[in-house]
């Protein structure tokens, strides 16, 4: 079973990008792995346009948008505890 990936798509300037980060990677489980996509550079803009992602922060779960702006940790728990 191939590993749950979370992706978190932020800039350097976003407060909520850095709360979040700091939530995610309280509550991410070991088994998951988390990668972070700086959208102020080209190669973080060209992931994020591929997704559609017109704002930060948003997180992907394998691929699939499923969070944008403020997120709450029992909607994050929720989520990928659904993915086990």
């Amino acid at each position: 079973m191939p590993m749950t990936t979370v992706e978190l798509y932020y800039s350097d300037t976003c407060h909520n990008c850095h709360q979040l980060r700091a939530l995610l990677l309280e509550t991410l489980p070991k088994n998951m792995k988390f990668k972070e996509i700086n959208i102020s550079y080209p190669e973080g803009q060209r992931r994020a346009s591929e997704l559609n992602i017109m704002s930060v922060p948003t997180v992907a779960i394998d691929g699939e948008v499923m969070f944008v702006g403020r997120v709450s940790k029992e909607e994050i728990l929720k989520e990928i505890s659904s993915r086990k």
